[in-house]
This record gives structure tokens, sequence and C-alpha cells, in this order.
């Protein structure tokens, strides 16, 4: 701040100062009804937009999908937006480097930007990074919202030409919750995995389904997708025919 800034700012505190009324009772009294006001639309919301509590969690249960609370669903959404070359790439990235490069931004900001002007319409920067941060925030929450929880209904999905094989594969890719990064026929999440509604048309053969089923970077270095090592010979058999046959028989 050079000499005439300073000045300036001095006058106008000064100027501020004089025409301005005391902290008590002015001030108290407008925060008062601010705060009696919010505490409003608090009650107001719960009584018209009542929260029903539903069955308590079954620890034994193997089809629960766990969802963060609504105000973590952005950080939920980061972690499909950053892709990486392994698993622990979104994860740092989504809840680790970007909340906390925000967060010390937020600390050091008041250092970075030194002038005097308290004037909203005076700080165009600051004033663009607060809203570029709340409504990036905002769709962030809204795409966490609309996500697909990750179960879909085996009936869900229509497929014609289902064979023993098929449906017996379609009932595993439905209670291992593939449908949480993949799609098929439109069901399902449109990420972070390939659509596999067409899946016979890359000719992989079931040996290699099930070996990437086994272990995916096996076949495709790289790859986040989880390992299924606990199947059985029979069901990764089914699995595999089930995807192999996406397209093809199964249509």
């Amino acid at each position: 701040m050079n000499k005439a800034q300073q000045k300036e700012y001095l006058e106008d505190y000064a100027e501020a100062k004089r025409q301005g009324k005391p902290f008590f009772p002015y001030a108290i009294y407008k925060d008062h009804l601010v705060a009696l006001f919010a505490i409003g639309i608090v009650i107001a919301m719960a009584i018209v937009y009542r929260v029903e509590v539903g069955e308590p969690v079954n620890p034994a249960t193997t089809d629960f999908v766990p969802r963060p609370e609504w105000y973590f669903f952005f950080l939920f959404e980061l972690l499909k937006i950053f892709k990486g070359e392994n698993v622990l790439t979104p994860v740092i990235m989504g809840t680790f480097l970007v909340p906390n490069i925000l967060m010390v931004l937020l600390v050091v900001w008041p250092f970075i930007d030194r002038g005097p002007e308290r004037r909203i319409e005076k700080r165009p920067v600051a004033l663009a990074i607060a809203v570029v941060v709340i409504a990036l925030m905002a769709w962030l929450t809204e795409e966490g919202v609309k996500s697909p929880s990750g179960t879909v209904d085996p009936a869900a999905i229509e497929l014609e030409g289902l064979d023993e094989a098929g449906e017996a594969g379609l009932v595993l890719y439905a209670a291992n919750q593939c449908s949480a990064c993949h799609m098929i026929k439109g069901e399902g999440a449109p990420g972070p995995g390939p659509d596999l509604t067409n899946e016979s048309s890359k000719d992989r053969g079931l040996e290699w389904q099930i070996d990437h089923l086994k272990e995916p970077a096996s076949r495709t270095p790289g790859s986040s997708m989880p390992a299924f090592p606990n199947f059985t010979d029979q069901e990764y058999e089914d699995l595999g025919t089930f995807l192999e046959g996406l397209g093809d028989t199964y249509k």
C-alpha cells in the first residue's frame, strides 16, 4: 500500500467512523435478527422436509452400498473425476491434495491480498475465487446426489438370449456391484469403467475375462478395477461367459 492509498483509506475510515453507529446495541441487534432468521429457516425445513430414520444397518449384509453424508458428496465426486494409473491416485487427489490445497489457499489469501479495500465490488479476484469454489462444490454435490448407488436389480437390465450361465453371470454382476463402475444398456454408472453393453465386440475370449476378474492389472496394465479373488471356478466361468456374451449372445 503506497502513501496515497493509505491516506485515502484513513480518510474513508475516519468518515465512516464519524457517520457510523456504536456496536451496542445496533450491531448486536442486527446479529440477533440474522441468527433468529437462520434458526427459523432450519426449523421450518426440519418440519417440511422430514427425514425418515431407516432400518438399522446390518453389519453382516453383503449388498449394502456405503455412501457419504450430503456435505461430503463433493469429495465423493472428486474420486470419480481424478483417474490415475493406480487405485491410490484418485483417493489421494480427491480426499487429500485438492481439499488441502484449497484450505491452504483460504488461509494464505489474506496475506496475498493485502489491499485495504473491503468493499466486495472492489475485490474482483477474491470474489471470483469465492464464486468459482462455491459453484464447483455445489455442482459436485449435485452430481454426488444423482450418482448411482452401485446396486442394480438384475431384472432392470433387459437382455435377450440369456441362458443358464448368462442368468448366473448377471446375478453375480449385480451382487458384486459391478454397476457402480460399469453400464449395461443404460443401467449402472457411466464410469469410471467402460460400458459393457457390447463387450463381445472386443473378442477377448473367456480366458481373458476370467484372468481379468482374478487380477485386472494382468490383462489391463494400470487398471484401477479391484480384483475378485474369492469366486469359485464355476462363478468365474459364469461371470466370464456373461461378460464375453454381451452384445452378441446376450443383447
